[in-house]
């Protein structure tokens, strides 16, 4: 049976799947009044580990989080108004959202490396949005024996991590590469496979089994 690899920082406890983390988020000190702001919105749940990590409480304030997962951080985390988002991509969910942020003050937690266009469609939509860098991706060494076996199957989470992957390890011709994303598909541009409906990593492990 040809053994599964989830090369994420988001890890599964599926038993059967080996957690591969090649990077590591790093939170940025930043202070920010969330009274000033309409709207808060988050395409990663670490947009509200940031605001924890710089010891920000959570205000009666409008969220718009990009899927089910980042929903469940800002409600963990203590909002309670909670729009979640339809599209699981950044570019679509900034023009599924755009309409809804018109004449709002909006803030914006975001990741140093972005690899989607979502802070500049809303920009160019005329939404009044501040972009404050919350967190970044940052090496996480590994050892050249961690590299998956040939003919292992890959399932990559975000660009930075693929970016990453290469650069520790390159990749074996025999490997099924799964891609969660449109852009962290264009990113590895070697694909056998690419599912694009949903951003559940456990979705994507059930169809490589």
């Amino acid at each position: 049976m040809r053994k599964i690899y989830l090369v994420s920082n988001t890890k599964t406890a599926d038993e059967s799947v080996v957690n591969l983390s090649v990077s590591k988020i790093e939170f940025l000190k930043f202070e920010i009044n969330l009274i000033e702001f309409d709207a808060l919105v988050a395409t990663s749940k670490n947009a509200f580990n940031a605001l924890k990590f710089n010891g920000i409480l959570p205000i009666n304030l409008p969220v718009f989080a990009i899927a089910n997962s980042c929903a469940t951080s800002a409600r963990e985390f203590g909002f309670s108004e909670i729009y979640t988002g339809q599209n699981a991509h950044g570019d679509d969910f900034a023009r599924e959202i755009l309409p809804l942020l018109k004449g709002k003050k909006v803030l914006y937690l975001k990741g140093k490396d972005s690899a989607s266009n979502f802070l500049e469609i809303l920009q160019n939509g005329g939404v009044n949005i501040k972009a404050i860098v919350a967190y970044e991706n940052v090496l996480n060494p590994c050892k050249m024996e961690l590299k998956p076996p040939k003919d292992s199957i890959l399932i990559f989470s975000s660009p930075i991590n693929v970016r990453i992957f290469l650069t520790n390890f390159g990749l074996y011709e025999s490997y099924e590469t799964i891609s969660i994303g449109k852009v962290t598909a264009t990113e590895l541009q070697l694909i056998t496979q690419l599912f694009r409906q949903s951003e559940d990593i456990n979705s994507f492990i059930s169809t490589a089994q």
